[in-house]
């Protein structure tokens, strides 16, 4: 018996083999030069140890911190607002499955499968002064001089675009779990005397409550994380160089050559996503033990 215990258990880490060759090559190996980098000072080529000082300086640098400001806008408000519209959209799904749902579901999902620098730079110039398609109805409507993609209306624009790329998807995942419950629920409630819709919102959603719950976390993650669409958008106008923290560590990493600072910053952000995603789940975890 322990010979095919040991067998087996050979086979098994052969399976995992590729697995943990990749994860440890693209994940451990990244994270730990990270790590030892953030430990030291640069000028130019020239590094030297410096211990916790790079992290020391960035708990008193206001640029890092206040590069947050996007990130707490989009967990606020887009988060919610694309796991709303995410929701209805899923039951629309469900609803016209009999009458061409799948035509649907691939419009909706088209989106998420276009690269995020691709729908950047698309809708970098949909928002621009010149080739907007909105351009003409501005004119006619005797804005001829209002510019749409303006440093103010990034974080609306951002939230158009985020909400464009990722409804879809999300709507998707949700369908995936409505489906998955047992019909004897709507056809109680039915019978009941219940519409389609008291059945969405007092039957099925507190039943996909675990699934918004790792949706809201990978979302909010992304919010946290969120550089592709700011930082295409950044091309036609001009943005801070800290305008998001992800932004801010590549700018600090590529255009200021301080290497080991922004690896210092990625790992506190990596830290701050981690936490938040952590208290996301705690919370929502209490509040489903306390109902």
């Amino acid at each position: 018996m322990s010979k095919r215990k040991s067998l087996s258990t050979i086979k098994a880490y052969c399976f995992l083999a590729p697995f943990l060759l990749f994860f440890g090559f693209m994940a451990v190996y990244p994270i730990s030069l990270g790590i030892k980098l953030s430990l030291y000072g640069q000028r130019g080529a020239r590094m030297w140890y410096v211990g916790l000082a790079n992290y020391v300086n960035i708990f008193s640098d206001e640029k890092f911190w206040n590069s947050f400001r996007i990130p707490i806008y989009l967990l606020s408000i887009q988060v919610p607002l694309m796991l709303f519209m995410a929701l209805i959209i899923a039951f629309l799904y469900e609803r016209m499955q009999k009458h061409g749902g799948a035509v649907y579901r691939f419009i909706y999902y088209l989106p998420y499968t276009i690269p995020g620098i691709v729908a950047g730079i698309v809708w970098s110039y949909i928002f621009s002064g010149s080739m907007s398609p909105f351009r003409p109805l501005l004119d006619f409507l005797g804005f001829s001089g209002v510019q749409i993609l303006t440093r103010q209306n990034i974080p609306l624009i951002l939230l158009i675009i985020i909400l464009w790329g990722f409804t879809g998807y999300t709507a998707f995942i949700i369908y995936s779990s409505l489906i998955s419950i047992p019909r004897e629920y709507s056809e109680q409630a039915q019978l009941d005397g219940a519409s389609f819709w008291q059945i969405a919102f007092r039957i099925k959603i507190p039943m996909l409550k675990g699934v918004l719950i790792i949706l809201f976390i990978f979302n909010a993650i992304g919010a946290m994380q969120v550089f592709n669409e700011p930082w295409m958008l950044g091309e036609l106008v001009v943005l801070p160089l800290n305008y998001t923290p992800a932004m801010y560590i590549y700018n600090s990493a590529f255009v200021q050559g301080r290497f080991t600072y922004a690896a210092a910053m990625g790992l506190i952000l990596a830290c701050i996503t981690f936490f938040v995603s952590i208290y996301i789940l705690r919370t929502a975890s209490k509040q489903m033990l306390t109902q």
